[in-house]
């Protein structure tokens, strides 16, 4: 009898903690990394699983954090420095790490020893707006991490430390977010910087800050109608396909807050969502982890220690892939992979965060003639898209599932308006 998916996600990450007495590298047989310890303890967390917050990992977050600027800096970062002129140098990585550990904290109580004095300079808002204004659409996806980071540190600052600007630069933060936003799309750079992909991939990101508090978004339409166009025919949401842990879980999770925020397209935006399910659950290996995408070689920023050769399972992306089937249940619980997992999300902002707004209420509605016709029209798109041997097999059950609708091809009626020609 095949293990359900997510019980073999959870041994995986068991294997990685198993290695050092609760601390965990980021890839089988690696080195301990700060990353891989909270990816690892935090992904069971997702599913469910309470594993115990050992003396000895409470002790190895603690001690990582550098007393004069307050980041965190794991054993994977020490000393190491980044090959000049890449965007994701030093600083930016002392960043990043800083932001996926502050969550870790916050979710299982560890005090940190000192404030995060790197982040004060934000609270000066002559600082904080010629920053901001440095940032360079061009490279959305890089730039939406940046913008994160200061939104979420602010936040920290205003809530954990208390410090008396951290609120007023906030609202500096979603003000010239604000002005900047393309109202055509609802994200930044599409105005003429960057595609919408490079868009979605960045605007994930402080996206989530509008979400945890409350912020008005504007353009909720724009956001789906651009997301859903990214969608390839395998399910993944990179138009060029085989779409990496990160790309899916930025279009996803702008799916489902706009989902339950807004009565638009949610019939193709349930069908997106099971397409996406396949997708991620036909990328998991049989130790129960995932690798960031099929078939190219992998290292997350380029960190040492996260290397890893095409298709083997690490930390990062398997830590990724369960929030996004998380977020997914959010909306299709009902799913038989999804129904019965106890999926939880990280309590404070970050990557790895979720909560419904007020009102919201979980329901798995079934699939309705709309969603019928649009399974039927995609399983006729991949036929276009498969070798001849193939073809045949895959029309016929495209068109099964039409038939089911009570409607041919080339049909004339047309009880679903709307229906898409993207995807």
């Amino acid at each position: 009898m095949k293990v359900p998916w997510n019980i073999s996600a959870a041994g995986f990450f068991r294997s990685l903690l198993s290695q050092g007495e609760g601390l965990a590298s980021s890839k089988p047989g690696g080195p301990i990394t700060l990353y891989g310890t909270c990816y690892a303890i935090l992904g069971l967390h997702f599913l469910g699983e309470d594993e115990p917050v050992m003396d000895n990992v409470r002790r190895f977050v603690t001690s990582a954090q550098d007393s004069e600027s307050g980041l965190l800096i794991g054993p994977e970062l020490v000393g190491f420095e980044a090959a000049p002129g890449v965007m994701h140098d030093r600083g930016h990585l002392l960043m990043h790490l800083t932001c996926s550990v502050l969550p870790f904290c916050q979710q299982f109580s560890i005090q940190l020893k000192h404030p995060i004095f790197e982040a004060h300079k934000f609270c000066d808002q002559s600082y904080l707006e010629q920053w901001m204004k440095s940032r360079n659409w061009r490279h959305a996806w890089f730039e939406g991490n940046n913008i994160l980071f200061v939104g979420q540190l602010l936040v920290y600052l205003r809530d954990t430390e208390m410090h008396p600007g951290a609120g007023a630069a906030l609202d500096s933060w979603f003000q010239w977010l604000d002005r900047t936003m393309d109202p055509a799309t609802g994200l930044w750079g599409t105005n003429g910087f960057c595609s919408p992909m490079e868009a979605v991939y960045g605007g994930y990101h402080q996206l989530l800050v509008y979400y945890h508090q409350n912020h008005l978004l504007p353009h909720i339409r724009g956001l789906v109608d651009t997301v859903l166009k990214l969608q390839h025919y395998d399910g993944g949401f990179n138009p060029n396909g085989n779409a990496g842990a990160c790309e899916d879980v930025d279009s996803v999770d702008i799916l489902i807050h706009c989902y339950k925020r807004l009565d638009y397209r949610r019939a193709e935006i349930r069908h997106a969502l099971r397409r996406c399910l396949r997708h991620i659950l036909a990328t998991q290996n049989p130790d129960g982890g995932f690798p960031y995408s099929r078939d190219w070689p992998q290292t997350h920023m380029g960190i040492p220690g996260t290397d890893a050769a095409p298709n083997v399972s690490c930390s990062f992306p398997t830590w990724f892939r369960i929030h996004t089937l998380a977020l997914i249940a959010e909306v299709l619980p009902g799913e038989p992979a999804l129904h019965g997992v106890p999926f939880r999300f990280s309590n404070a902002l970050g990557m790895g965060w979720h909560q419904s707004p007020d009102g919201w209420s979980v329901v798995s509605p079934a699939a309705t003639l709309e969603e019928r016709v649009l399974e039927g029209l995609h399983q006729l798109r991949i036929a276009k898209h498969c070798g001849r041997n193939h073809l045949r097999t895959i029309k016929r059950a495209g068109l099964r599932v039409l038939s089911k609708t009570g409607l041919s091809v080339g049909s004339s009626r047309k009880p679903v308006s709307g229906t898409p020609s993207h995807n």
